[in-house]
């Protein structure tokens, strides 16, 4: 090494070399086989027609030293080039969409039901049924069960018109409370099991807490019943009094009996079979006979072996076995009709109500002369004591409010003590029928007395379930 070229620290310091020197230079400290590899890759880049890849499309080789401009420059692929000449492609370069719209829209949640922000007023105190919740005894957890369109959900809304301050009913339209969902609404059917907890009186005025479930009806929901059978005491099986007992209704039945619930039964509809069938009291005393014994032949068949006892036998002497028309608003048991009777003729000192009710059911026949009751007959001409007692009175007063309203109705009604304000007069039909048998009927305390009677207390059946 040249000590004039370099300093003391080694950094050069003589005459600039040319390009041809350097070159020279860098070649002599290289070998024979990295000289012949570096001449190879010049001969291979100055080949002409080779091709270079920018962002995958072809760029032909710039042979010549021309200026591009800035705008000239192709840095990415047209859109005719990525999706073809036969597709037509819209550039926007302003944003069209407004800024209140998000850009990622949020997830819509749908509202299925009905939701009551103002709950209706109880005819109670929620604190007194509060209280009473406390004593087991006062307890009846109940299930609605039967048929499609036997009127499950409007007996529903017979108990909630009697303990709730709701609207009722207006022309042929429905309350439906237990029918949240829209699409029960829609539909008309009941899909969901819908409980409530009402507080309702028993013909001695004594309150007891009825937790009822209102469950569907249709064979595709029959999960919904059997689950609603599941976490009751008892189960009320309703049914049509024109239909009768149909298939879900047996299918029912049979889960009933299998699972060792307490039995009732509600023969629902009574006035269809004299303002739709038009039969007389006597055919439809047959008629609701019939359905009673068919409801008790189909739980025979499911005990095994045979059932010599009361438990799964249904029967209106027994109290079990309540008739009621949930459009009209009205249902009564045989001692609780009974007990009408001797309130509104003042025999109670004279007579005794169960013993009455005893006498209002099968062929049992009172003879006008003797004013006794008999089992036979006294002509062709008599009548059952059902007949006589109950359904021909039934028969009077939806002839006289379907019929002459304004001639006889004021009279016949006064005769049983109720009396029609002037506006409630013009009422059209069925609001004014429902009126004057709310008012007949009273409230469903028969309905309440076949419950507390038939099916039992939570106490009682937590016992048989352990």
């Amino acid at each position: 090494m040249d000590d004039d070229l370099y300093d003391e620290f080694g950094n050069y310091i003589g005459p600039d070399l040319s390009d041809s020197d350097s070159d020279a230079s860098d070649n002599e400290g290289k070998t024979a086989a990295e000289a012949l590899w570096d001449e190879q890759e010049s001969e291979e880049t100055t080949q002409p027609g080779s091709e270079l890849m920018d962002l995958g499309t072809h760029v032909e080789e710039i042979t010549t030293d021309a200026v591009v401009l800035h705008e000239d420059k192709k840095y990415y692929p047209t859109a005719n080039e990525v999706y073809g000449e036969d597709v037509e492609t819209l550039i926007q370069e302003e944003d069209t969409q407004p800024l209140t719209v998000p850009i990622v829209d949020p997830v819509k949640v749908s509202k299925w039901g009905r939701s009551e922000k103002d709950l209706p007023r109880t005819t109670y105190s929620k604190e007194y049924l509060a209280d009473i919740t406390d004593n087991r005894d006062l307890i009846r957890n109940v299930a609605l069960v039967g048929h499609l369109h036997h009127g499950k959900t409007t007996l529903m809304d017979c108990f909630v018109e009697q303990t709730h301050d709701v609207v009722p009913e207006r022309g042929n339209v429905h309350l439906k409370y237990t029918d949240f969902l829209h699409i029960e609404n829609d539909r008309g059917i009941s899909i969901k099991s819908s409980p409530m907890t009402l507080l309702m009186e028993n013909t001695k005025g004594k309150s007891y807490v009825i937790n009822v479930i209102d469950t569907p009806g249709h064979v595709n929901f029959h999960d919904e019943a059997v689950a609603a059978l599941r976490v009751c005491d008892g189960a009320v099986v309703v049914v049509d009094a024109v239909e009768g007992v149909m298939l879900s209704t047996q299918r029912l039945l049979k889960h009933i009996v299998s699972m060792g619930l307490s039995l009732t039964l509600c023969i629902n509809k009574v006035d269809r079979l004299f303002l739709e069938l038009k039969l007389p009291p006597a055919d439809a005393y047959h008629k609701l006979r019939h359905t009673i014994d068919s409801v008790n032949l189909i739980l025979q068949e499911c005990v095994s072996p045979p059932n010599t006892s009361n438990e799964y036998y249904v029967s209106p002497l027994l109290g079990n076995v309540v008739f009621a028309s949930s459009a009209s608003n009205w249902s009564f048991t045989l001692e609780s009709f009974a007990k009408l009777y001797i309130e509104s003729y003042g025999f109670g000192d004279q007579m005794d109500h169960k013993d009455f009710a005893m006498r209002l059911w099968g062929d049992v026949f009172f003879n006008q002369k003797t004013r006794k009751f008999t089992k036979k007959a006294s002509d062709s001409s008599a009548k059952r004591s059902f007949v006589e007692f109950v359904l021909e009175p039934i028969y009077k007063i939806y002839s006289q409010v379907v019929g002459d309203v304004d001639s006889t109705l004021v009279a016949t009604l006064k005769d049983v003590g109720i009396y029609l304000k002037k506006d409630e007069r013009v009422l059209n039909v069925r609001p004014l029928l429902k009126l004057v048998c709310e008012r007949f009927f009273g409230p469903h305390s028969g309905f309440v007395d076949m419950c507390v009677q038939h099916i039992q207390s939570p106490a009682q059946h937590a016992k048989e379930l352990v």
